[in-house]
């Protein structure tokens, strides 16, 4: 079977664990998905306090982002969504994030990605959707 046509993979979940605050990732080539586990270097305890913001790249394409609890998915950034300036902010004890791999028909080169940081709710609001930041320099992200 050749490479092109084989899809035993596209129904694989991989998970990543992240113990930086802040970074980028970038998955080239997605299928089936990726749980996002954000375990910052800090005492446990602490994480109730963090704002985890992130913003996908201009080009990022092949999946979906979703905030994910329990099994529940709740989209925040959809597959081509063209929203250079936006970033997407929620509490960490909201949940994780799940990157689903989008079907796709052709086999042009598709790369998802996005930055992420992880800040104290003092610096940043406890969103409880997904929101666009305006002018309020103080409590922007640093996301550029």
């Amino acid at each position: 079977m050749g490479g092109l046509t084989h899809e035993s993979h596209r129904k694989d979940v991989e998970q990543v664990y992240l113990r930086c605050s802040e970074g980028s990732i970038e998955w080239m080539y997605p299928t089936g998905a990726l749980i996002v586990n954000l375990r910052p270097n800090i005492s446990p305890a602490s994480y109730k306090h963090l704002t985890v913001c992130i913003k996908p790249f201009k080009d990022s394409a092949g999946a979906n982002i979703y905030l994910e609890k329990t099994g529940e998915l709740k989209l925040l950034v959809r597959d081509g969504d063209r929203s250079p300036s936006r970033v997407y902010c929620f509490g960490y004890e909201q949940g994780g994030l799940f990157v689903e791999a989008t079907p796709q028909q052709d086999i042009s080169r598709k790369i998802t990605g996005f930055q992420y940081e992880l800040m104290s709710k003092g610096i940043a609001a406890d969103l409880h959707t997904a929101s666009e930041w305006g002018d309020d320099y103080h409590k922007r992200p640093r996301l550029t």
